[in-house]
């Protein structure tokens, strides 16, 4: 506690505070803080456009990735509070459902382990690259996946939502996170509620409009 009145008194003391999104802002509110602020969101190094289409290919060679298969992405540290429990039981969901998909796990965190050993009944559905260092190479990966999943309700922005859309990358995002701010529903991105059976339904649902999946990336 003394910890958390010693931090607002330092925010306080500043001629101007930024936050990353709103939410971060609220945040701060919520332990105490009572000045204004102001929302600078994250940019991101990644062009906005898309890689030649042999570098896309390129990335994924020699892996199960076969064409006309929704193929869903993550990007950030492999710790349960991302939210991969939601994705790996909606997979499991869609699985049990008969809908075909790849997914592929990109990063690496004290959890991956544990993570691995749940997402074992999907079998080769899953891939995990452990962590990507070089930019393009990550790059090729936004620009090759048709989907990306980011539930977590604990990021203050999600830098990694705004890469991939910088790759025309539509992400599922937690309706109400920080994340998710100005995201509209079926026109930017895809929002759902905080939990697997949610995020079931919105896969089923937009795995069989690639079209729109598509659409909302650009």
């Amino acid at each position: 506690e003394a910890s958390i009145k010693l931090l607002v008194e330092n925010i306080s003391a500043c001629d101007e505070v930024w936050t990353v999104s709103r939410g971060a802002g609220e945040n701060l509110r919520s332990l105490g803080y009572q000045g204004d602020y102001i929302v600078m969101p994250n940019g991101v190094d990644i062009p906005a456009d898309r890689l030649p289409e042999e570098t896309i290919r390129a990335v994924s060679e020699g892996l199960d990735l076969p064409e006309g298969v929704p193929l869903l992405l993550f990007v950030g540290r492999m710790m349960w509070y991302k939210g991969l429990r939601i994705i790996l039981d909606a997979l499991k969901l869609l699985q049990a459902g008969g809908q075909d998909f790849r997914m592929v796990f990109i990063g690496s965190g004290a959890d991956a382990a544990e993570v691995q050993e749940y997402a074992k009944p999907l079998g080769s559905k899953c891939i995990f690259t452990g962590a990507i260092s070089q930019r393009e190479t990550l790059r090729a990966w936004y620009c090759r996946a048709d989907l990306f999943l980011f539930p977590s309700s604990y990021d203050t922005n999600g830098l990694v939502v705004r890469e991939a859309a910088a790759c025309d990358l539509a992400a599922v995002l937690i309706d109400g996170s920080c994340a998710a701010e100005g995201v509209t529903d079926g026109v930017d991105g895809f929002l759902i509620d905080e939990n697997a059976g949610s995020m079931a339904a919105k896969l089923q649902e937009i795995c069989k409009r690639p079209e729109c999946m598509a659409q909302v990336g650009r």
